[in-house]
């Protein structure tokens, strides 16, 4: 019987438990994964959540939503919205907001957060997924008029790793 487990996990220090239940939780995976609008991209949660994320629709610029809703932007500011859609392909639930970490990344490297305002027309993300759920919701940003915009970016946590899932703007 193995005495070691996976880091941050107390399996090490347990003989109770066989090592196969250390080998159900989905692993990282080693490259962050990549890929255009409108595809699927999987990857793992903070508490070991199988997840698959698709980016639905980028609209930009989605400035007649913003008068539609009764909503005046600034001058020289442009209105972003990101629709997507999360999937919890395992037994452990989502507890968080899913487009809490959901940012553009401009041309210039930059990256900019969600605003947190929602409309009407375009509803947002409900916190939490249970295990099985799929559920969608849209993102908006609000950003300068001359901002361009080349990759939607989500991660569990703030900061990027390799869970970290990247959609690539064509322009």
């Amino acid at each position: 019987m193995s005495t070691w487990g996976p880091p941050q996990s107390a399996l090490w220090a347990r003989n109770d438990q066989s090592s196969t239940a250390a080998s159900a939780t989905p692993a990282v995976p080693q490259q962050p994964p990549n890929g255009k609008v409108g595809e699927v991209l999987e990857s793992t949660g903070l508490e070991g959540e199988s997840l698959a994320i698709q980016l639905l629709e980028v609209q930009d610029p989605a400035d007649f939503l913003f008068g539609a809703g009764g909503y005046q932007l600034a001058e020289n500011e442009r209105a972003i919205v990101v629709h997507s859609e999360f999937t919890n392909k395992g037994q452990v639930p989502f507890a968080s907001l899913p487009d809490n970490y959901l940012e553009l990344v401009t041309d210039g490297g930059e990256t900019v957060e969600k605003d947190p305002m929602s409309l009407t027309s375009r509803p947002p993300h409900k916190i939490g997924l249970a295990a099985g759920e799929t559920a969608s919701g849209h993102t908006i940003y609000l950003v300068r008029a001359d901002t361009g915009i080349t990759a939607v970016r989500w991660s569990p946590r703030p900061e990027p790793d390799n869970r970290t899932c990247t959609w690539t703007i064509e322009r």
